[in-house]
C-alpha cells in the first residue's frame, strides 16, 4: 500500500489507498469495492478492532498489524487515518467512451443527469459534492483526470464514503468529457456567477451535465464555450458567491427534480 504520493502517481487509476475507520469499514461492506489489503495499528480501540476483524473475515481479507508510524506512512495523512488504512480497487469507474456508448443505447427520453466540476481543487469540497451527487440521485459524476484532484482517501472521507456508491465517468479533461456527452445528446448547463437564468425558476433538462466552477473564478473560458445554457443562484445581503460544495449541492437537487 501507499499513501497520498502513491495516489498522485496513479492519478486516474481505480486502485488507491483509503484510510479512517468508517472509510475502511464502508469499503469492506461495499460489494463494488475490491479490498486488496488492510493494515491496522495494534493500538486501535477494542470495539473497532472487533468490528474491523469481523468485516475483514466476511470479505476474506486478513488484516495486517502495523505500528502507528507505519500506518501514517501508508495513509500519508497522520491526522486523519485513525490507525487504519486499506488498499482498494474501485468498481464504479467507467471510461467516457464506454459511458457514451451506454447512453446511446438508452431511449431518447430516458433521463440522464451528471455533475461535473471545473476548477474545484479542494479535496474536502470535492468529497462533499460527491455526497450531494449520491444523495440527490444524480446518475453519475463526470470526473477528469487532469485539472481536478483524483479520488483519494481524503475525498472518500469527506464524502462519508459515498464515493463508493457514486458512478464515476472518467475523462482525460473536462472539455473532452463534455464534448463527448454533448455529441451523445446531453445538454451542458453551467452555474454562472452572474448573468444566468434564475436557478429556482428554471426547469432542468432531463438529459444534461451540470457544471460548477471555482467559487471565486467561476467556470473557465474553455468550458464556458461548451455550455448550452447558464443558470445562477440569486444572491442577497451583499454575498457574491457560495462555497463550491454548497453551490454544487443546490444544483444537484435542482437538476434531479421532476
Amino acid at each position: 500500500m501507499g499513501g497520498r504520493k502513491h495516489n498522485e502517481r496513479f492519478r486516474g487509476r481505480d486502485e488507491l489507498t483509503v484510510y479512517g475507520r468508517r472509510s475502511v469499514i464502508e469499503a469492506l461492506m461495499e460489494e463494488s469495492v475490491e479490498v486488496i489489503a488492510v493494515a491496522a495499528s495494534r493500538q486501535i480501540p477494542k470495539g473497532f478492532k472487533e468490528e474491523l476483524f469481523e468485516a475483514c473475515a466476511a470479505r476474506g481479507v486478513e488484516p495486517v498489524g502495523k505500528s502507528i508510524a507505519e500506518i501514517n506512512e501508508l495513509s500519508g495523512d497522520a491526522r486523519q487515518d485513525q490507525g487504519v488504512a486499506a488498499r482498494i480497487r474501485l468498481g464504479n469507474v467507467t471510461d467516457i467512451d464506454e459511458f457514451v456508448g451506454q447512453v446511446r443505447t438508452l431511449p431518447a427520453k430516458a433521463p440522464m443527469r451528471l455533475m461535473a466540476l471545473d476548477g474545484v481543487t479542494n479535496p474536502q469540497n470535492v468529497g462533499m459534492i460527491v455526497r450531494s451527487v449520491v444523495a440527490s440521485g444524480m446518475d453519475a459524476m463526470l470526473w477528469p483526470t487532469q485539472g481536478s484532484p483524483w479520488v483519494s482517501g481524503l475525498i472518500i472521507k469527506a464524502s462519508a464514503a459515498s464515493v463508493y456508491r457514486c458512478r464515476i465517468v472518467r475523462t482525460p479533461t473536462l472539455a473532452d468529457g463534455l464534448t463527448a456527452l454533448h455529441a451523445a445528446g446531453l445538454r451542458v448547463c453551467g452555474l454562472a456567477m452572474e448573468g444566468g437564468k434564475d436557478l429556482f425558476t428554471m426547469k432542468p433538462a432531463g438529459r444534461a451535465v451540470f457544471v460548477v466552477g471555482h467559487e471565486t473564478e467561476g467556470i473557465s473560458n474553455e468550458v464556458d464555450a461548451l455550455l448550452d445554457e447558464r443558470v445562477s443562484i440569486p444572491m442577497r445581503g451583499g454575498i457574491e458567491s457560495l462555497n463550491a460544495a454548497v453551490a454544487a449541492s443546490l444544483m444537484c437537487f435542482w437538476g434531479t427534480r421532476g
